[in-house]
């Protein structure tokens, strides 16, 4: 009675204590960032064309991005904590299967269970994170969370490009020790602080659930949907070609190519401070729009580049564009359907991830057919097209649903279980 529900989790749960959550953000952005360095090595490891090897790119990305529009679904059916540990599990042997392949076949279905298993370690974990903690709290911990996953954008490249001199499967052997180091860290974490996530209300049948994501599905979730395909598609839709581009213009080393690749991330954490500041005097809307025009502009500086660091420069600067436009839409995504937050949320994210999947079907013709150049044209033109759904798209004001008060309800009692 009488609890400080902020100040009894803010002691239970600090930061510290969340860092597997933060740790487990990272380890999705870390593997997938590291297949544009390793992009040009594995065509003559494997002995196919850039056409045959571009088919990791769906495999893992069109498959994550699939996935998580039934993994939040399955994780309220079941329960968080073994959503969260059978991902983890599965993303540690599936980056095991990449290390060990021995042709590309192999190859593509240790992508496959990469992307069906990373599908449920991100999502879910964030969702923990909304279920756990008060909403003030929400905000500081979104953000450390979100620079984690983009410290992944920033290491991975990295790493990769230094142990390709010994050999590239050693990377995926790092994916497969860090996905199980953290699953055995939240095994912990659950037996220590599981009493800390409320129990959730939970839907009373898969049909249930079923009906649930097609009431989520009207014009404003499908404007939120073709935004995260247009701009998902324009600012990494080129990502799984940057290495093989940056080969053919300049003739770079895999190590130079890893760390031009890294600056992405570079750049979305250096932005990430004022992000907040200016979204807040700006607004969303207006933010969303200069982030996307930003975009545009640096994918035709990286198109007309004419040496390794011009290129450098505005592929540096698409990063802290893309922090403003990702972080932008993310609140739109929550705002667009105030009373199906969680399932517009999925839809967003899951379209990002497809549209990022699918886009060698363009891309790589593109490039065979005209050259470097014209791809990353073409990719700043989708920029632009969003503005168009960007434009229609206006927040949906609603109070409070009957879901966020019974979500405070189970959060007060935790914080009096943790108290106690």
């Amino acid at each position: 009675m009488g609890t400080d529900r902020t100040t009894d989790t803010d002691s239970v749960l600090d930061q510290w204590r969340l860092a597997p959550f933060h740790l487990g953000s990272f380890i999705g952005p870390y593997t997938g960032a590291s297949f544009p360095v390793f992009f040009p090595l594995l065509q003559s490891v494997f002995g196919v064309d850039r056409a045959a090897l571009s088919t990791i790119v769906p495999a893992y990305l069109a498959t994550f991005g699939l996935c998580q529009f039934f993994s939040g679904t399955i994780s309220d059916l079941t329960s968080r904590r073994s959503t969260i540990l059978a991902g983890f599990g599965g993303f540690g042997f599936a980056a095991l299967v990449c290390a060990l392949a021995p042709n590309l076949p192999v190859f593509l279905l240790g992508c496959i269970l990469l992307g069906i298993a990373n599908a449920f370690t991100t999502p879910i974990l964030l969702a923990t994170l909304g279920d756990t903690l008060p909403t003030q709290r929400l905000p500081r911990t979104v953000t450390i969370f979100s620079a984690a996953n983009q410290a992944g954008h920033l290491l991975g490249p990295l790493v990769a490009g230094l142990l390709v001199a010994w050999s590239w499967r050693l990377f995926f052997v790092s994916a497969t020790f860090l996905s199980w180091v953290v699953g055995l860290w939240l095994l912990v974490w659950f037996a220590r602080f599981g009493h800390a996530v409320p129990h959730r209300p939970r839907y009373a049948s898969m049909q249930a659930a079923l009906r649930d994501l097609v009431q989520a599905l009207d014009r404003a979730t499908a404007r939120v949907v073709a935004l995260a395909f247009l701009a998902n598609a324009a600012i990494m839709g080129t990502a799984y070609l940057l290495g093989q581009a940056l080969r053919d213009l300049w003739q770079l080393d895999y190590a130079l190519i890893g760390l031009i690749v890294a600056l992405y991330g570079v750049g979305a954490l250096l932005f990430a401070p004022v992000t907040g500041l200016l979204l807040e005097r700006l607004g969303t809307q207006r933010s969303a729009a200069i982030g996307l025009t930003s975009v545009a502009t640096t994918i035709v500086l990286m198109a007309v580049a004419p040496n390794p660091p011009s290129f450098a420069l505005a592929y540096l600067g698409l990063g802290l564009a893309a922090m403003l436009t990702w972080t932008a839409f993310s609140i739109l995504a929550v705002e667009a359907a105030p009373t199906h937050r969680g399932t517009t949320s999925a839809y967003f994210l899951g379209a990002r991830f497809l549209i990022q999947g699918l886009a060698p079907a363009l891309y790589t013709p593109v490039y065979g057919t005209l050259g470097p150049r014209a791809m990353f044209a073409l990719s700043s033109v989708l920029a632009l097209a969003a503005l168009l759904p960007l434009r229609f798209l206006r927040p949906s004001l609603a109070p409070p649903s009957a879901t966020t008060a019974v979500h405070s309800d189970h959060s007060a009692s935790c914080a009096n279980r943790c108290n106690s």
